[in-house]
């Protein structure tokens, strides 16, 4: 066999009325000698019909995309994407989605839409035999990333592909065809055109691009390179056309380390308004997100301003975990500082939460009606840095008669 397949795969095939292909990533990747990546099949047959003849084998059957003649099969353990050959045509700009489809029966249409040589080799699975009209094996050997046919027609219309492009430099380590970076570097605006949920989807793929195939080697720190060099954050909104990337080597969450780093090139005057018009418009995070975000990252930098532990754990207590790995790739001294009074609060069960008090809002209102509802957050952030300080016990009737000498 050319390419390996399953014996699943191999009955499956036998199944369909028409020769069956595997085509895309898992062809390229063993012609490469890497291991995985996803079964995506194709054919000259129509959904429908392999539909009925599928569930009639035992096989499961879900419809991903009526328009894109594209379903999910599986048996067993194993699944597959199945797209019937087609052609597609998109709008004059980069919403990466075709506005028509087409089916064919030839599969040399079927290869001419797809966006990279080494992603159109197709595998007869039938006939065992390779089929590639792009030489896509002779670049997938060479580790050459090159567009099919025009890079023009390739990257004109999907601002997706340049994503995708970058991704696939960092987890193959592959060098781009002049010509197809030449105009990626002329379509980089059609990321801009990209709905925020894909920019942010394909963001993150490029970031933790070499944790894909471990076994060789790959290079995050390239791609991101790589999208400084396309000048590609202009369309992310931000207001430069270059990260300097320091944290995003270094931090764990890498995800996080970058968005210090957009941070800190872009240096805005109000983090917060900053990080919800960023995250929101550009990533299509929702305010659960974007707070929970917020709360990570101004614990960051609050900690690099150097907050009092007090007002600094009455804040972030809950959040530690993710905050201090940061901080200690920005400064040792101040993540240890932080961690002793930490633990010093665990050790001695100190009362660190608002929810820890003896008593919450309803006790306020049934206690004392005439106390504006507005005053309730104040009330009990005030009591609580009493109790914190050791200079009220945490008890019920303790902090309602410390609340009555307020004379409200």
């Amino acid at each position: 066999m050319f390419i390996p397949v399953s014996a699943n795969l191999i009955k499956l095939s036998k199944i369909f009325p028409k020769d069956l292909y595997v085509v895309g990533g898992y062809v390229r990747n063993c012609l490469m000698g890497i291991k995985g990546g996803d079964v995506d099949l194709a054919s000259d047959v129509d959904i429908e019909e392999i539909t009925e003849i599928l569930k009639a084998n035992d096989y499961k059957v879900k419809v991903k995309n009526s328009m894109y003649n594209s379903i999910s099969i599986s048996k067993d353990a194993e699944s597959y994407e199945f797209t019937s050959f087609r052609k597609d045509f998109y709008p004059d700009n980069g919403k990466h989605c075709p506005i028509k489809v087409e089916r064919t029966s030839d599969i040399r249409e079927d290869a001419k839409r797809r966006d990279f040589t080494i992603n159109a080799i197709y595998y007869n699975i039938n006939r065992d035999e390779i089929v590639d009209y792009y030489q896509g094996v002779v670049d997938a050997k060479q580790k050459i990333l090159r567009c099919i046919g025009s890079p023009e027609e390739v990257l004109n219309y999907d601002g997706e592909r340049i994503l995708r492009m970058v991704r696939i430099v960092g987890e193959l380590g592959l060098k781009i065809d002049k010509k197809t970076l030449k105009q990626a570097f002329l379509m980089a605006k059609n990321i801009g055109d990209l709905s925020p949920s894909r920019k942010f989807a394909e963001l993150e793929k490029i970031v933790y691009c070499d944790k894909r195939y471990p076994e060789i080697k790959s290079d995050y720190v390239e791609a991101l390179k790589l999208l400084n060099r396309l000048n590609v954050w202009q369309y992310f909104g931000l207001p430069f056309k270059k990260v300097k990337y320091k944290m995003v080597k270094k931090a764990e969450d890498r995800l996080l380390g970058l968005l210090i780093d957009i941070i800190d090139t872009s240096q805005p005057e109000c983090l917060e308004a900053f990080m919800e018009e960023f995250l929101k418009k550009q990533f299509g995070f929702t305010q659960k997100q974007t707070q929970k975000v917020f709360t990570y990252i101004s614990g960051y930098y609050n900690a690099i301003n150097k907050m009092s532990n007090k007002e600094y754990f009455f804040k972030y207590f809950d959040d530690v975990n993710v905050i201090m790995p940061l901080l200690a790739k920005k400064s040792k001294h101040l993540m240890n500082k932080y961690m002793f009074f930490y633990k010093y609060i665990i050790r001695y069960g100190l009362t660190i939460r608002v929810s820890d008090l003896k008593i919450n809002k309803d006790d306020i209102k049934n206690n004392f009606p005439k106390i504006d509802h507005r005053s309730y957050d104040r009330i009990l952030e005030d009591l609580l840095s009493k109790v914190f300080d050791g200079k009220l016990p945490n008890e019920r009737e303790a902090l309602l008669q410390e609340i009555d000498k307020w004379n409200f």
